[in-house]
């Protein structure tokens, strides 16, 4: 389980390092790559539970994104506090599937009017600022029993997401 927890870990790591070196397009794939091990993690224990490992689900972006969001954001009253307005952006982007197109925008090159937009031009510090948050707030609530870990790896996590938020907020 440690393992598991080191690589979660590292991504939240990753994309808050990123972000503070302004670079917005890997701290965004480092975020949205840490919601989708999150929803990996959860989907895998839970079929482990109920005695069988599909592999496919596990390979799904979508269905990734999908426990991780409804995982742990659904019924969070302190992530609706504290966010209002940016937690409806983000529902947006979640809602309408740009999850994981934001992700390869922020690796790729894409083509766009017969011109090709480096991933510096499709990611802006708005939108890795509000992934990162997210990412965060998603690591946070898997904390417990799912990566066997303490209440207080919840809290720290946590307070650590509002400390990367104080020193970036726009």
């Amino acid at each position: 389980m440690q393992k598991i927890h080191r690589h979660l870990e590292k991504y939240w790591s990753l994309s808050v390092d990123f972000f503070e070196k302004s670079d917005w397009p890997l701290s965004c794939f480092f975020a949205l790559n840490l919601i989708e091990e999150v929803g990996k993690v959860e989907s895998f224990f839970m079929m482990k539970k109920f005695g069988k490992i599909i592999q496919k689900p596990l390979l799904n972006h979508d269905t990734k994104y999908n426990q991780a969001v409804f995982g742990n954001l659904y019924v969070n009253s302190r992530v609706t506090r504290i966010y209002g307005e940016r937690e409806k952006e983000f529902a947006k982007l979640f809602r309408e599937k740009k999850l994981f197109e934001l992700r390869n925008k922020s690796l790729y090159l894409e083509l766009d009017d017969n011109n090709l937009i480096s991933p510096e031009e499709s990611i802006c510090r708005d939108t890795a600022f509000l992934l990162v948050c997210f990412a965060g707030e998603i690591y946070g609530e898997v904390q417990g029993d799912l990566l066997d870990s303490s209440v207080e790896e919840h809290f720290r996590i946590v307070d650590e997401v509002e400390k990367f938020r104080e020193r970036n907020s726009p």
